[in-house]
């Protein structure tokens, strides 16, 4: 999980502007180490400290494959295609896990 820390005059939109690759990027990295264990309910994916405040971007598992999805339009606007990849083999297996479980 990566923590950013900022002081002066900017706001968390414009931290999340100037970061979104930084941002995708640990998102898709905490979901690729966390979403195997059905136990973890919420992943923590970045801090962001403005101005000695603390804020904390979290993910809810139910969240997991929107969460990818967002990062897969993001990553296809930045070419950044082994990574889209990479988000709709875990979004498979999340849906396979999912129906599996629906059956029994």
């Amino acid at each position: 999980m990566q923590s950013l820390k900022f002081n002066g005059d900017i706001t968390l939109d414009e931290v999340f502007n100037q970061h979104r690759i930084l941002i995708y990027d640990n998102v898709l990295d905490a979901i690729q180490k966390n979403y195997k264990d059905s136990t973890i309910e919420e992943i923590k994916v970045v801090t962001i400290t403005l101005n000695n405040i603390e804020y904390s971007i979290n993910l809810s598992r139910s969240k997991f494959v929107s969460g990818l999805e967002n990062a897969i339009s993001f990553y296809e606007a930045a070419e950044e295609y082994e990574k889209c990849q990479s988000c709709v083999d875990i979004i498979k297996d999340l849906n396979k896990k999912k129906k599996r479980k629906a059956t029994n």
